[in-house]
């Protein structure tokens, strides 16, 4: 499927566009000429490539990272959850997975500077094409662009709140030093901007696969996403679960999406932006400095080149021991060969070649190919909300309120397993249960299914299960230690930089810090 890559269009600083000369698909000539916005934003090709601007500044930070920047969905959503372990030589991830964060860290600093980066970035494109004459833009288009925008913007403060929680809730661009000095706002105050912003979207965008650019669909499954979150901690509001139901369940009958019927081709290069993928985040690489982490970041024990990956983080044990013996999913997303000595379809179909301790076992969902000049700029698609997210949060929305039902989890688990089952008599169907064990299995199945991609560490949280999650983590071998010991409550949330304090005497440190 035909989809739209953005390679390093343009580098807003100094109140100056670095732009390029651009295609609608491909975008990778050098830098040509230095506009201000004012001298690009005079017609509907000035509008786009200004808004274009704003989805390359959402790239590398909302997602598990790429261009030499920390990955939000990376070390938010996976290194300090239970899917694996860190090494002692993992550097700062070592102190995020450990919970002995302090307000000095280098990766919780930088996450903090880009995504308020590609805020202000998005902010610019928003307050810039609304204010365009009608003479420059017509209507039709000046909406949907800042529809696009508006689902941007709900990306980064949806990182943001949820990392930070107490943050300056930023709504317009920031041109000068003199608007830095801004308060905090609450998270609820900030989830319901998000929602505001989601529901705008929503009106305007098409109903359509968007192939890396924002839709109908992705602000509704974006939206349900955030309706969830808003019913766990630290909001609480479980009146947001039926408004869960009734978006998720939209995006279902929009007969847009659907699942693929091999879990493995899901995570394929040829697949990148298949009915699955409700919304993505277009990478490319290699050589092009566009591309992400995912298969090297993940990947088995070995050269890089071979299809390897770096080595600075291993399976947790309990999350391997937890899928049924012949679920496709276990294959899938945990290595135990080693990939200078087979193949991607070797280490992946062949049992035997699974030699690799178990204390080495690494996290693999992105299988690279053999050989490759991937590195540091692989050309993975970064998923950010997959149709199967979808239908397991519409079961969530359900068990909620009490109504979850045998044929709902027909609808939604029981598809997901169909998938997942090698044999007849692997996987068995979920069955309906108590509140509290449809919960608990629910909260699994999503650890199986969605693993890697950014979303665990929210879900224990949502769920309310953080703490005894990662105090369930118990392992030997590479590991700098269990974070289980070192996890007080305070650090369920991450601390406000020490760098923005001493600049804005208006924030003040969360509490614990």
């Amino acid at each position: 499927m035909k989809k739209t890559k953005f390679y390093g269009l343009m580098t807003l600083a100094a109140g100056l566009l670095l732009v390029s000369s651009c295609d609608d698909d491909i975008l990778i000539e050098s830098p040509s000429n230095f506009l201000t916005p004012d001298a690009l934003l005079v017609d509907v090709k000035g509008a786009e490539t200004y808004l274009i601007g704003a989805y390359d500044a959402v790239q590398p930070i909302v997602s598990s990272g790429g261009s030499g920047k920390d990955g939000w969905a990376i070390h938010w959503g996976t290194v300090a959850a239970d899917e694996v372990v860190f090494p002692p030589w993992a550097g700062n991830r070592k102190f995020i997975y450990q919970h002995q964060l302090t307000p000095s860290n280098g990766v919780v600093r930088s996450i903090w500077e880009n995504l308020y980066v590609a805020l202000n970035r998005i902010n610019s494109t928003i307050d810039r094409i609304d204010a365009m004459t009608e003479d420059e833009i017509d209507s039709e288009s000046k909406n949907k662009f800042i529809a696009e925008a508006k689902f941007l913007r709900s990306m980064v403060l949806f990182s943001l709140v949820s990392s930070y929680e107490n943050i300056p809730l930023l709504t317009n661009e920031t041109t000068d030093l003199e608007s830095v000095e801004v308060s905090q706002s609450t998270p609820a105050e900030t989830y319901n901007f998000i929602v505001q912003d989601l529901q705008e979207a929503a009106a305007v965008l098409p109903q359509e696969q968007g192939g890396g650019r924002a839709t109908q669909g992705a602000a509704k499954a974006l939206l349900g996403k955030i309706y969830l979150q808003m019913s766990g901690f630290p909001l609480n509001q479980t009146d947001k679960l039926a408004r869960a139901e009734t978006v998720l369940k939209e995006v279902m009958d929009s007969g847009v999406y659907d699942l693929l019927p091999n879990y493995r081709q899901v995570f394929d290069l040829d697949n990148e932006q298949s009915v699955e993928m409700v919304y993505a985040i277009g990478m490319d690489g290699p050589a092009r400095s566009e591309g992400g982490l995912l298969s090297t970041f993940y990947g088995p024990n070995g050269n890089v080149n071979n299809g390897g990956g770096w080595g600075t983080c291993f399976i947790n044990h309990s999350f391997e021991a937890s899928f049924d013996r012949e679920d496709v999913r276990l294959f899938n997303n945990v290595a135990k060969h080693n990939a200078n000595d087979f193949t991607p379809e070797e280490g992946f179909s062949d049992p035997e070649t699974h030699t690799v301790p178990m204390n080495n076992w690494r996290g693999w969902k992105w299988h690279a190919q053999k050989p490759n000049s991937y590195p540091n700029d692989t050309p993975f698609d970064n998923p950010y909300i997959r149709y199967a997210d979808v239908l397991l949060m519409y079961a969530e929305a359900l068990n909620g309120q009490g109504k979850l039902t045998q044929a709902d989890l027909d609808l939604t688990v029981n598809r997901l397993r169909a998938r997942a089952r090698m044999t007849a008599d692997a996987v068995p169907d979920m069955v309906v249960g108590s509140q509290e064990d449809n919960a608990t299995e629910l909260l699994e199945e999503r650890r199986k299914e969605l693993c890697f991609e950014g979303w665990r560490r929210n879900d224990l949280i949502r769920f309310g299960v953080y703490r005894e999650a990662i105090s369930g983590i118990t392992q030997g071998g590479p590991n700098a230690g269990d974070p289980g010991p070192e996890f007080q409550d305070f650090e369920i949330r991450w601390p406000i930089p020490q760098s923005e304090l001493d600049i804005n005497p208006n924030l003040v440190q969360n509490p614990g810090y």
